[in-house]
């Protein structure tokens, strides 16, 4: 009897507590797991209730065929047999008692069972943090912002595709060739301040690579009214860059470019006839000296490299490389002013307008990681600070994604969705900004891009995954959790080209900011929830009215 109880427990459990799968499975099992969990429990006991019902009902039944055919081995209750057993004893054992004794080994298994699966609940839904105040406490069990209790009306594929297709599709059907225009153009640019500098001992301009919103194909028509192009810079020859990087705790990672003249020892080995520049010193008046002297007059603050003097340069290189190429051109270009980037505006007749924005930056070794010249405004930083800038790591990522998933994938349409609803989204009552932004969005879809497999974000499934991106970004809110791509994430595939101390590195959390400030926190969480009643009131959600 003990051995069956046992068996029948561990059926049980198995079929309703089954392995749970990986992170990098379908979200959509652990949400349904969850939201049956409780139901799955009670039908449990139910089951095993109805099971030792029917089993005692049984043997009540066998007891009276043995009684009706006379068997006197049996060990029922006999008519004038003055030495009874209780009914239901155990063999070799006497009494209540002894039935008590007997069915001890099961009964302790069951509660074994109970105690397991309510320590097991607890340990699952236990938030992940701890307050430190009691209306941190408070503000926890009112928005449980990654309960399913919405996902009941989450609107329907068909609702998305009509919504996608108005306000999404629409708005950008231009872009792609607006942004080959945009690099073309800027290519031009480039080409023409080269010939400008060719014989000077000023930094190199490299080939221009776009990045943003636009570039990446997820923009909307708000992320899409200023393109970013990344223009990367060299050392003139005899001349090197050093870059001295600095990880503050809170706050961008930044470093700082120190010049220093280029030793070109191994040349001289190789071609036999080349001085070196940095090891003879016997004549001072080399090439290589008057190069790094003249570079670090015009372009350094002691021996480092200045961002606002380097892009001052760069913007009256742009205005005389126009004059070079302005006849290939029907519009009027202008450069507001801007300390750390050149802003480019083309203006044609019709009206209409571009916006460009050229940001300078430095290559970390073989990487395409930057030390870039552009500085978010909240950030104070020194002249010589240039932030780092991993974009171009993100693109080719998404570049990736593009050309390995199937065809018309629902990625992108994922994200653009939520960004025409945020951008149109009012702030609440005493904000001065947004706390949520458009890249801890685009954060969240590509962990879940590394998570599932790209056959899982096919058209068909846009609802679902949709909601596999709100839960996800809703969880790390509520955590106050939202690890960075690059840095210290396990599951990034080696083709994307990080420096080695990415791939050792912590993680790093981008809501780090909300642990520290419990009243953004709460803006944060009542930022989410605008949103998801926003998305749940499609395709009727009203987008007038920007913030």
């Amino acid at each position: 009897m003990a051995v069956i109880s046992l068996l029948f427990l561990a059926v049980m459990y198995v079929v309703h507590h089954p392995l749970m799968v990986s992170d990098r499975m379908d979200l959509d099992t652990l949400a349904r797991s969850r939201q049956l969990e409780k139901r799955m429990s009670e039908e449990m006991r139910q089951l095993e209730s109805e099971f030792e019902e029917r089993k005692r009902a049984a043997e009540r039944k066998q007891k009276a065929e043995n009684f009706w055919r006379g068997d006197a081995s049996s060990d029922q209750l006999v008519l004038g047999k003055k030495d009874m057993k209780w009914p239901f004893q155990a063999e070799g054992q006497e009494g209540p008692l002894g039935w008590m004794l007997g069915n001890l080994w099961n009964a302790g298994l069951f509660c074994l069972f109970l105690i397991f699966e309510l320590l097991r609940q607890n340990m699952q839904h236990e938030p992940a943090f701890e307050s430190s105040s009691d209306d941190e406490e408070e503000e926890v069990r009112i928005v449980p912002v990654t309960m399913y209790n919405w996902l009941t009306d989450f609107p329907s594929q068909e609702a998305l595709e009509l919504f996608y297709k108005h306000y999404v599709q629409n708005a950008i059907r231009d872009l792609p060739g607006t942004c080959e225009f945009v690099e073309s153009f800027v290519d031009d640019l480039i080409e023409a301040c080269r010939a400008l500098t060719r014989q000077e001992a000023h930094p190199q301009l490299e080939d221009c690579l776009g990045i943003g919103a636009a570039f990446e194909k997820w923009g909307t028509l708000h992320e899409t009214q200023k393109f970013d192009i990344l223009v990367p810079i060299v050392p003139p020859q005899g001349t090197m860059f050093i870059l001295e990087m600095r990880y503050p705790a809170l706050g961008h990672r930044c470093g700082c470019v120190r010049v220093e003249s280029e030793c070109m020892c191994k040349r001289e080995k190789v071609l036999g006839d080349v001085l070196c520049l940095v090891h003879h010193h016997r004549d001072r008046s080399l090439p290589s000296d008057k190069c790094t002297n003249s570079m670090k007059a015009a372009f350094c603050t002691g021996c480092h490299l200045d961002v606002y003097k380097t892009v001052k340069w760069f913007r009256n290189m742009v205005g005389n490389a126009w004059a070079l190429v302005a006849h290939k051109y029907d519009f009027k270009l202008s450069l507001p002013p801007s300390s750390t980037s050149c802003n480019l505006r083309l203006d044609y007749r019709s009206g209409r307008f571009l916006l460009i924005n050229l940001v300078l930056g430095v290559q970390r070794e073989d990487t395409l990681v930057y030390l870039v010249s552009q500085v978010s405004g909240q950030e104070q930083l020194t002249s010589v600070d240039w932030p780092e800038s991993v974009a171009a790591c993100e693109h080719l990522f998404l570049k990736l994604v593009g050309r390995f998933a199937p065809e018309n994938t629902c990625h992108l349409k994922c994200l653009q969705i939520i960004l025409s609803l945020w951008d149109h989204q009012n702030l609440p009552t005493g904000a001065s900004g947004p706390i949520l932004t458009s890249y801890h969005f685009k954060t969240a879809l590509m962990h879940l891009l590394l998570r599932l497999p790209l056959t899982d974000w096919e058209h068909t499934k846009l609802s679902q995954r949709l909601q596999d991106l709100l839960w996800f970004l809703g969880r790390g809110i509520q955590q106050r959790s939202l690890h960075h791509f690059l840095i210290g994430n396990t599951y990034l595939p080696l083709t994307i080209p990080i420096p080695k101390t990415f791939r050792d590195a912590d993680p790093v959390n981008l809501f780090q900011h909300l642990v520290l400030n419990p009243v953004a926190h709460s803006q944060a969480v009542e930022e989410f929830h605008n949103l998801l009643t926003q998305v749940k009131t499609l395709p009727c959600a009203p987008l007038a009215g920007a913030r």
